[in-house]
């Protein structure tokens, strides 16, 4: 039973992470990141920060900060998704010297605003915040999730117009 909870709980975070990914995103490209609280990379991380491509931050990772769950989602094109505690927050992760994700909350929150991905090795990922957050998420299992999933029955014509 709770296998199921935690795998609908995990549909539903790339669901919303899935509809969100749509819209825009902010271009702001300044990240200072600051090691404080959480997990920070340490010399046996496997990439450093420079060598972190985008094709190395694609899916859809999982994490708790502060005893709460962290849901990063980044795109094949950099469209990116954070969802934590009760923000929403999106963007885009570009590359340059280093991967970043430029992102902007609805509700004006700025803890996972710009940060830089310091590590990827296709099952953790670490990004360092501007704010001084640091998250260290894995990336999302999704071979036991339902794929024979039924199909939606087609919807009844509208009445015609006049």
């Amino acid at each position: 039973m709770r296998k199921l909870v935690r795998k609908g709980a995990a549909v539903t975070a790339v669901l919303v992470a899935a509809v969100a990914l749509s819209a825009c995103g902010s271009d702001d490209k300044s990240a200072k990141p600051q090691h404080k609280g959480g997990a920070t990379p340490s010399a046996a991380d496997p990439q450093p920060a420079e060598a972190v491509a985008l094709a190395d931050a694609v899916g859809t990772w999982l994490g708790k900060a502060d005893d709460k769950s962290v849901t990063l989602t980044i795109s094949k094109g950099g469209q990116t998704v954070v969802i934590s505690d009760a923000h929403v927050c999106q963007g885009t992760a570009k590359e340059g010297d280093a991967l970043t994700l430029a992102l902007t909350c609805k509700d004006g929150n700025t803890d996972r605003s710009s940060g830089k991905v310091t590590s990827a090795d296709g099952k953790q990922l670490v990004v360092a915040w501007e704010s001084g957050r640091t998250d260290t998420l894995t990336k999302l299992d999704v071979s036991g999730l339902p794929t024979n999933m039924p199909s939606i029955p087609s919807l009844p014509s509208l009445p015609p117009q006049s």
